[in-house]
């Protein structure tokens, strides 16, 4: 599967510790998450700008706030979009683990009940301005007993191979649209 780990590529103490609790078997791979592309390239446009207005800007209170206010956006994106990236979602041989900044989310294959994939198209006007895709996997936790719903998107790697392993080791089908790249 593209984007999965090399055997480096341990799970993290709170990871290990969340599949021990909830009996998800043993470690077998991860798969990463990447920041979007669309940010990424906001991010560069501002960084550009700011750069600009470092060289050839006005030396007044307007030029500088300009280049204080752009770096604390860069920065702030920066934190908030690549941060999550570093966890990933662990599969393990019962079940798997989703890790994104503080979050931490496990599921076990027998928990799952369904496996959406659900396609927004954004527009402005009547122009067509983008889409985003996503599954719901929708699961029962063994803990609490409760419906829930965890989604992952186009952040992940593969993520059609990724809703095909989750309904092949679950034995739930994927409903819904099934292809990301279709819409």
């Amino acid at each position: 599967m593209a984007g999965t780990s090399k055997p480096t590529d341990t799970p993290t103490p709170r990871v290990l510790a969340r599949a021990a609790r909830d009996d998800l078997g043993e470690f077998e791979r991860r798969v990463r998450r990447r920041p979007g592309l669309g940010g990424a390239a906001a991010c560069l446009v501002l960084l550009i700008v700011v750069m600009n207005f470092v060289v050839n800007g006005p030396a007044n209170v307007w030029g500088r706030g300009v280049v204080v206010v752009g770096l604390l956006i860069v920065l702030t994106w920066g934190y908030v979009r690549v941060q999550p990236t570093r966890g990933g979602l662990y599969l393990f041989s019962e079940g798997f683990v989703d890790a994104a900044g503080r979050r931490v989310v496990s599921v076990a294959w027998s928990e799952i009940r369904s496996i959406e994939g659900q396609g927004t198209q954004f527009a402005i006007g009547s122009l067509p301005a983008g889409s985003a895709f996503a599954y719901e996997v929708a699961f029962t936790s063994r803990l609490t007993g409760h419906d829930a719903e965890w989604w992952f998107n186009t952040t992940y790697s593969d993520i059609r191979e990724l809703a095909e392993l989750i309904s092949r080791r679950s034995g739930v089908p994927v409903t819904g649209l099934t292809d990301p790249y279709q819409l």
